[in-house]
């Protein structure tokens, strides 16, 4: 399969739609194809940019206190969806456009539950002039968590102001590189295609330390081959070709291979995230990136509407193990609704809560001598008795979930409950959260920085 992605990027290239990103490809050693359209890169291009780019990454926290180190050997560090277009009150059915008071709620809401890792922007806020609008949603952001945070910039110009914000939070850009605590989104265009405004940004991104996603989103049938296999050759491909981008702007740039390919609904003509084979996508993704040893970002997770049939935690967890279970480092989609167009308060509230069970039947644990215990094992052998010994009364907490969290079991049990008591639950617990202060994270003087470098757009 790499063999035919190198291939694809060899013999037919990509079309990269900025010239500035052309010459400079060039430069690095791609070639022009014939008629000048495409960008043809070489076998050893890959290679080499493979070769300079980290293999490991810190994503931190501001305050240090939820910094991720990646690769993880532990389940998937897990972030809320992103730019959904409408919230919705799914209890009620109303849905309404998003806006900037209600990104700064649902950030505040990732802030305040603990299972959430990493922070985006839920919704776009819509009501912002579209010269502003990347720039308030990043300074939302960093007003309301202290998380690691992921956006992205659809120009040079917005990827240049978000790293002026961030070097004015950060202390300045070096700073910032020391421990960025911002990523960014870039995308290929499928098929093979990578637009002026994004690729510009990612030049711009990798330049100045900020981790780029190569967030690959081809749709099965429709912008990819409809196979598994093809489209995640063409996946790969549009990955390795993102890699090279970044590696040409700057050796050694931090990067993440990345994808969010999934089928296409051919009677309609749109995504099916909700298909089986996203998932396989998703594990497909997850091994090529594994294969080449790199960070990746190919897990989505969160119910969107199964939370609609939900009594209880227990019956969403293995929806939300099984999505969680893609050999991946970051994952994201909690609280998002309507294939990821939309969110919703309680959505994000339900599937923190469900992540919070799922991730106990993928975590890893130790297999070291202690742990193992011979001296247990020979001394129970003999006396028959496991619960009294100091190996058991040490460490029994640790080693079952279910005395903290009596949801993590599959017993056949049918839920107590009706449907929808979920999602009640977790609407009355969105609005007593919501109705908490809100203080920024954020000192007044950064604060008035932030405002400052908005206004002046």
């Amino acid at each position: 399969m790499n063999g035919v992605s190198l291939r694809a990027l060899e013999e037919v290239g990509v079309v990269v739609n900025s010239a500035p990103v052309v010459d400079m490809l060039v430069r690095a050693g791609a070639k022009k194809s014939r008629d000048g359209k495409r960008v043809l890169i070489p076998e050893p291009m890959v290679r080499s940019a493979l070769s300079s780019v980290p293999k490991s990454l810190l994503l931190a926290s501001r305050d240090g206190k939820r910094d991720m180190r990646i690769p993880t050997a532990g389940p998937v560090f897990i972030a809320n969806g992103g730019e959904g277009v409408y919230v919705e009150d799914l209890l009620t059915g109303q849905s309404r456009s998003a806006t900037t008071d209600d990104l700064r709620d649902f950030i505040f809401l990732v802030q305040s539950l603990q299972p959430i890792d990493f922070a985006g922007a839920m919704v776009g806020a819509l009501d912002q002039p579209n010269n502003k609008k990347d720039a308030v949603e990043l300074m939302t952001c960093l007003e309301n968590t202290t998380k690691h945070i992921q956006g992205g910039a659809t120009s040079a110009l917005e990827a240049r102001t978000n790293i002026e914000m961030l070097s004015t939070v950060a202390g300045g850009i070096e700073e910032f590189r020391k421990r960025p605590f911002f990523s960014a989104v870039q995308c290929p265009i499928s098929p093979m295609t990578f637009e002026e405004g994004l690729v510009e940004a990612q030049v711009e991104f990798a330049r100045a330390g900020v981790p780029v996603v190569a967030m690959v989103a081809s749709v099965a049938g429709l912008t990819s081959p409809v196979t598994l296999s093809g489209t995640l050759a063409q996946t790969n491909a549009e990955n390795m070709a993102s890699l090279v981008i970044s590696q040409a702007a700057k050796k050694g740039a931090p990067w993440i291979f990345s994808s969010d390919s999934s089928p296409g609904d051919l009677k309609v003509g749109s995504i099916n995230y909700g298909a089986l084979e996203a998932n396989l996508l998703r594990a497909g993704a997850g091994q090529l990136g594994r294969y080449h040893g790199l960070p990746t970002m190919c897990a989505g997770c969160g119910l969107e509407e199964t939370s609609l049939i939900l009594a209880d935690i227990r019956e969403g967890v293995p929806y939300m193990a099984l999505t969680g279970s893609v050999n991946s480092d970051l994952a994201s989609g909690l609280g998002g609704i309507g294939n990821a167009a939309g969110a919703s308060f309680e959505q994000l509230v339900l599937d923190a809560w469900v992540w919070d069970t799922a991730r106990e039947f993928l975590r890893t644990f130790n297999a070291d001598e202690a742990s193992i215990s011979f001296d247990t094992i020979r001394d129970a052998a003999l006396d028959g008795n496991f619960l009294g010994k100091r190996h058991t009364l040490t460490r029994f907490k640790k080693e079952s979930a279910v005395l903290t969290k009596p949801e993590a079991i599959f017993s056949g049990r049918p839920a107590s409950g009706n449907r929808m008591d979920l999602l009640r639950r977790a609407k009355k617990e969105a609005m007593r959260m919501l109705e908490a202060p809100k203080t920024p994270v954020t000192t007044k003087e950064e604060s008035a920085d932030l405002e400052r470098i908005v206004k002046s757009l």
